[in-house]
């Protein structure tokens, strides 16, 4: 088969078994030699297919390989190159068919190919080819072409589109007959994941399987994760469109299948998949870092696509010999085992015992079991005491194989059933004491069937002129033929029958095959079930719980089917006849329904269960009223006296609101009271519940009205006044205020009369009252749904004699408030209204007007003047009127009162200052006024001299303050000074640099960012650096020198630092001294020694004796030794002067 990398790609065979054998690899092509093999038992022989059979490109071409052996073998293909592989089981060929359907995957990226390929077992084939996609060569989507092969030539057919659903299919042709052939499907390269978009970015893998024929599909399925995996991906091939198909119990519609042909799914787990008509079920790996959820970005899961046709459980064995192979980069094998939960304890691997199962369901388990790869472990043996189905598998990174491990693959059209002589069903497994008639089915017709029944009896030849009857199965007529009498058994258990069959035109496979059949005979089930319903019945609506309880005697239940008694109540979403074994059922209507329940065991023996009577109680009924009107914040009566019981006693009334309060359980439906707290419309629910359990609920609707908010003004009168005004502000919240009601009460009943009532229905009415006094008025609003609110606010008819009076204050500075003192007064009441005219002389017209609701509770009032300092003070004429209604008025007599001038100063703001600047004095300039001014504020005297050193970096509010002598009036004024930080500045230690020599100057200053400038220490140009703006020069002066640092913040603030930099230079040694006291010469002087710290000089004689020592050289040497005087003579020195400097040594001699 076609891979994606060409001849680059390799393919192996390996191949096993469990006897040692030999045997031949051949090829059609005539020209590529034969290779000769052989098999040890329990061991993997590897033999490598030269590349001159490879499949290169679509159409026919005579390539096949054709593998023989001298005993039983088992045989695995594996295509691969790096990191793109895949494997197939190779099929003998008395297991292959004659039809078959090719299963790929959908093809991405396009531009690698899905694939089958069709191999000749015998010359003279002809197939016919019904591609479900076009092919490369040409041919039509769904048109049947046919080709005449010979043995062992190849038809590859290639498509960018999958090519799952192509139908091939051997048949005859002129004298010959069909014949078996071989089929192979794939893909040359693809991905595997749900993420579309990366089809085409995604790692891919190629795909090679050997398709099973149709005969042998089954109809049982059972899955198991591969391990390791995030998810895989499934496909049930449609043997027809129509079979009924469960997955994990649920059935698929066929509106889900895809080209009426498959079902594809996504599972990360174990899966159970029955059929009524054959399926085959593929399973998928997925891309590497492929995830159920589409995100790709699980870094832990390796492997790459694979393909697995999965054999069915009919087609199980007890025994394989596999290989597990390490090609290409392989990191981990696995074996996957499903098998019957009672045969676990019975399995075993490579000789020991394995029982690491996890339960799907109650009758199968399966294992993911980690295994050895490669040519020397990757050989296993598994076995059990019952069938099982196995896939072997491996992963590594961007990389994958799969294949069935084994499988027993039966013809399923040629088969030995049971027919039922009393009703005519057709069973496999049968049940005591019921009559069967044996009958065997095969594809062909026959005239002889030597039929032995394995009960120690000679075998019965009954010879046939044509066949009982014939059938039709997947499109191919089915031949039937009855056994000439019947069998019964009594007891149950396990029985056989072999039918030897003639047939005359199986060339192929010789004129005779045997045809087994074993069957159990079992005992007919005892069906029974419980329910949920209590005594007292159900109710409407109630879903009921139905259990099982059969008792199945010697084979297990297989189906189960119940009839509820309501099919006239029956829907798709609550059925009255059900197939599982533990239903539910929901009764909506009351009545009595009769229950039961037909079971049928694995052998088909039905029984059906005595019937069970269901009662259904009737619903109580729920309703309710309510009163009017429906106002927020009232009583609102609601009256459930209407409801019934129906059936039984009403026992509770269940009353919820919807307005968000505690529900309320009333053990009557009398009435009762509701409060609203807002408007709105209310869901109101009321259910209620009978003595036999059932309830009902009704919810109507009640919409709860605004109150009016009811607001009036009161009119300030006295007696003298004509008539009381009373104004309406009542509003409501949904704004009907103009369909308002009106009912006024002026509280004044006694005095009223016809002319001048007591009551008004007008929205803004009059009243006149004869007599002063307090009267309670009030104002009922009646809404336009009833809803009534009233209003009472007490009102005061004041005396027709008030008397204005006030205090004056002391004379004010311009800066403060005048403060006048009211101590107005009336006869009855309170005065109402103050008019004050503060500047009456000036401005007689100016008024300042304060009602009763603005009057201060000291009874002070406040006026200012204004500010002026151009004179020493100003006089004002204030004038009061003080009123008790509309028309009595006191006028108060007019009073004097004198403001003093406040002075007034020129302060100039300074800064912003550096900390290190001297102290400034803020200058000032008193404009008017005599008196004292002071300062205040943080760094500031009271003379106002700002010392920023003092006050330190920030921002700092100064105050000033300037009093009149004479009058205390003040000039108060505050400015702010700014004052930036002093950076800091550190040149470093002193230095000593050898002359010739340079040193960098480690200084240090803060905080950044800083201008650099160096200076001599006398602020002279910096001489001897390499810089003089950087933080940290390189200094080489010739002599001793000071330099100064400056650095300066960007405000211009700066610091300065200085550093000594002492030039060592060489020390000039004398070789001769003269210590004779005369003043001249008497000691040794070394010059310059002195400049180096911590040298050390030494002198030592002759002799090696130190005479001299010294570290450092404050004192040069007079010539001595521990007080005396040395001779004459030559001693030597040794002087290191440190500092960078070499020790310097020679001799010295002493004249006297």
């Amino acid at each position: 088969m076609s891979h994606v990398d060409g001849t680059g790609s390799s393919m192996s065979l390996y191949i096993t078994g469990d006897i040692t054998t030999t045997g031949t690899v051949s090829f059609a092509d005539g020209t590529t030699a034969s290779i000769p093999f052989n098999v040890t038992a329990n061991k993997v022989t590897i033999v490598n297919i030269p590349t001159s059979v490879y499949l290169s490109s679509a159409g026919q071409i005579a390539k096949g390989i054709y593998i023989t052996s001298a005993k039983n073998i088992v045989v695995y293909a594996h295509i691969y190159h790096a990191s793109r592989s895949g494997a197939t089981l190779v099929l003998p060929v008395n297991a292959m068919g004659k039809d078959y359907y090719s299963i790929n995957y959908t093809q991405k990226p396009t531009s690698a190919y899905s694939v089958f390929c069709v191999i000749a077992t015998e010359d003279n084939t002809t197939v016919e080819i019904t591609p479900s996609a076009k092919l490369t060569t040409g041919q039509a989507a769904k048109t049947a072409f046919n080709i005449s092969l010979r043995k062992g030539e190849v038809y590859q057919a290639l498509s960018s589109t999958d090519l799952t659903g192509s139908h091939i299919r051997s048949i005859s042709s002129g004298t010959e007959p069909c014949k078996k052939i071989a089929v192979y499907s794939g893909s040359t390269w693809l991905a595997i994941n749900c993420n579309t978009a990366q089809g085409a970015k995604a790692s891919a893998d190629n795909l090679f399987q050997q398709v099973y024929p149709t005969a042998a599909w089954g109809k049982n399925y059972v899955t198991a994760p591969l391990a390791g995996r995030n998810y895989d991906v499934f496909r049930i091939i449609y043997s027809d469109p129509t079979a009924k198909v469960t997955l994990n119990g649920t059935l698929i519609q066929s509106n889900q299948l895809i080209n009426n042909l498959y079902y594809e799914f996504n599972s990360q787990s174990s899966n159970v998949i029955t059929s009524d008509k054959p399926i085959q079920v593929a399973q998928y790996a997925v891309t590497q870092n492929a995830t159920i959820n589409c995100v790709d970005n699980l870094a832990e899961t390796i492997g790459d696509p694979e393909m697995i046709f999965l054999s069915p459980i009919e087609q199980g064995l007890d025994h394989v010999t596999l290989y597990s192979t390490d090609q290409q980069v392989i990191v981990q094998s696995y074996i996957n085992v499903i098998i019957p939960t009672t045969a676990v304890s019975s399995f075993v691997l490579d000789g020991a015992s394995y029982t690491n199962f996890s339960s799907i369901n109650t009758t199968y388990s399966y294992a993911q079991i980690p295994v050895k790869s490669g040519p020397t472990l990757g050989t296993h043996n598994i076995s059990a005491s019952a069938p099982f189905n196995a896939i072997a598998y491996g992963f590594g990174q961007f990389e994958s194989y799969g294949y069935a491990a084994g499988t027993d693959l039966k013809n399923l059209n040629e088969f030995i059933n049971l027919q039922d002589a009393a009703t005519n069903s057709i069973v496999s497994q049968g049940c005591a004491g019921v009559t069967y008639k044996p009958r065997v089915i095969i594809p062909y017709q026959t005239t002889k069937i030597t039929w032995d029944m394995k009960d120690g009896k000679t075998p019965v030849a009954i010879t046939y002129a044509q066949p009982d009857s014939t059938l039709t199965k997947n499109g191919q007529t089915l031949y039937l033929y009855n056994y000439s009498s019947t069998i019964s058994y009594n007891t149950p258990g396990n029985y056989s029958i072999v039918a030897t069959v003639f047939n005359q035109n199986a060339d192929d496979c010789g004129s005779n095959e045997d045809i087994e059949f074993d069957y159990t005979i079992s005992d007919v089930p005892t069906a029974n079930f419980t329910h949920s319903v209590k005594p007292t019945g159900t109710c409407p609506g109630d879903e009921v719980t139905f259990t099982d309880t059969t008792d199945p005697k010697t084979v297990g239940i297989k189906s189960w089917s119940w009839d509820f008694g309501d099919a006239a109540n029956s829907t798709a979403s609550n059925p009255n006849n059900v197939t599982n074994q533990n239903p539910k059922h929901t009764f909506i209507k009351p009545g009595d329904y009769t229950v039961m329940l037909t079971v049928q065991n694995q052998n088909g023996c039905s029984t059906t269960s005595p019937p069970q009577t269901i009662h259904v109680n009737q619903s109580p009924t729920a309703a309710f009223t309510t009163s009017t009107p429906d106002c927020e914040t009232r009583d609102i009566t609601f009256n459930a006296q209407a409801s019934a019981a129906n059936e039984g006693t009403l026992t509770t009334w269940l009353w919820d609101f919807g307005d968000g309060t505690a529900t309320v359980q009333k053990t009557n439906g009398q009435p009762f009271p509701h409060q609203f707290a807002a408007t709105g419309t209310y869901q109101i629910s009321l259910t209620v519940t009978s003595s036999t359990g059932c309830s009902n609920t009704v919810i109507n609707s009640v919409i709860v009205n605004p109150l009016p908010v009811v607001d009036f003004i009161l009119p300030d009168v006295c007696l003298s006044d004509a008539f009381a005004q009373f104004t309406d502000k009542s509003t409501i919240a949904d704004g009907s205020e103009g369909q308002f009601t009106w009912s006024w009460d002026f509280g004044d009943a006694t005095r009223s009369t016809a002319i001048n009532p007591n009551t008004s229905q007008l929205q803004n009415p009059k009243h006149q009252y004869t007599q002063v006094g307090n009267y309670t008025v009030s104002l009922t609003i009646t809404s336009k749904n009833g809803c009534i609110v009233t209003k009472s606010q007490q009102f005061t008819v004041n005396g027709d004699t008030p008397k204005a009076l006030f205090d004056i204050p002391a004379p004010t500075c311009s800066s403060d408030d005048a403060l006048f003192k009211d101590n107005s007064t009336v006869n009855f009441g309170n005065i109402t209204r103050l008019v004050w005219y503060f500047d009456y002389n000036n401005n007689p017209g100016q008024t300042v007007i304060y009602t009763k609701d603005q009057f201060p509770a000291d009874r002070i009032y406040h006026h200012n003047y204004g500010l002026f300092n151009n004179q020493p003070s100003k006089t004002y004429a204030v004038k009061m009127e003080a009123y008790s209604g509309e028309s009595c008025v006191s006028v108060s007599e007019v009073k004097n009162v004198v403001i003093n001038a406040n002075p007034y100063a020129k302060v100039t703001p300074i800064g912003p200052l550096c900390q290190e600047a001297a102290p400034v004095q803020i200058p000032v300039s008193v404009v008017y006024g005599n008196g004292t001014g002071t300062f205040s504020g943080t760094g500031v005297s009271a003379s106002g001299l700002f010392d920023p050193a003092k006050a330190g970096p920030g921002t700092f509010n100064i105050h000033y303050t300037f009093a009149n002598d004479n009058t205390q009036c003040a000039f108060d004024t505050t400015l702010s000074v700014t004052v930036y930080p002093t950076p800091t500045a550190n040149a470093g230690p002193n230095l000593h640099v050898l002359q010739g020599g340079s040193i960098t100057i480690n200084a240090s200053a803060g905080p950044q960012p800083l201008q650099y400038k160096w200076t001599l220490a006398n602020g002279g140009k910096a001489i001897g650096l390499d810089h003089d703006d950087v933080l940290s020069p390189i200094a080489s002066p010739t002599d001793d020198t000071d330099y100064m640092l400056t650095v300066t913040t960007a405000n211009g603030c700066s610091k300065s630092s200085v550093v000594h930099v002492s030039v060592l230079k060489a020390p000039v040694v004398p070789n001769t001294f003269t210590p004779n006291n005369d003043g001249f010469n008497d000691r040794w002087e070394i010059k310059y020694l002195d400049t180096y710290p911590n040298c050390t000089v030494e002198v030592y004689n002759r002799l090696g004796e130190k005479l001299y020592s010294s570290v450092g050289y404050p004192v040069p040497w007079d010539g001595t030794y521990q007080g005396a005087t040395l001779p004459v003579g030559t001693y030597y020195y040794i002087i290191n002067p440190k500092n960078g400097r070499k020790v310097i040594s020679g001799s010295i001699t002493i004249i006297r």
